[in-house]
């Protein structure tokens, strides 16, 4: 059986859960109605950083929320599925329209719905603050909490295992 360092060499799509992974799970309903999230932006540079050493990228959500499509787009993923507490097929479809094996996707989820997608990725991760019954039966948890920085943890321990963390990082430094 691989290590997870093993495992993590041949990832190329990440998929992330929305809440309480890029998010701290909580949702504020506006005094008009309209929600509001929060979203980390060392996360978000994470990610452009991961895209920039080729890495893909794709969203679940069990409900349906502008503010996410709205950070969806503006980080450019490759692939978003919202509105299905189910998550396995919108997993499957999404592996399958990357051209991608299981093995080289990496999924991150905190609930017990994603739980269900682990089975049918190479790595499932999930922020420490995950539900009891996720962290019991994951491989890998971060030290961060969803949306507190727990997805840039994932990505920059994932990009050194690869050994382009330095390469990437030096990138950004030289657009000064």
């Amino acid at each position: 059986m691989a290590t997870l360092e093993q495992k993590m060499q041949v990832i190329k799509l990440i998929i992330l859960d929305v809440d309480g992974v890029m998010t701290d799970g909580t949702v504020i309903y506006n005094a008009d109605g309209h929600e509001s999230k929060g979203f980390n932006t060392q996360d978000g540079f994470g990610i452009n950083m991961a895209q920039k050493a080729g890495l893909r990228f794709g969203a679940l959500m069990g409900r349906v929320s502008k503010a996410v499509e709205r950070r969806i787009h503006d980080l450019k993923f490759d692939f978003y599925k919202s509105g299905q507490l189910y998550k396995v097929e919108h997993i499957k479809a999404m592996i399958s329209e990357s051209g991608l094996s299981p093995e080289q996707v990496l999924y991150m989820g905190d609930d017990i719905a994603d739980l269900a997608c682990a089975p049918h990725v190479g790595i499932f991760v999930a922020p420490t603050n995950a539900q009891s019954r996720v962290r019991e039966k994951t491989e890998w948890i971060t030290n961060a909490n969803g949306g507190s920085g727990a997805v840039r943890e994932m990505i920059n321990t994932l990009l050194a295992v690869q050994g382009v963390l330095d390469e990437v990082e030096a990138s950004f430094l030289s657009q000064t």
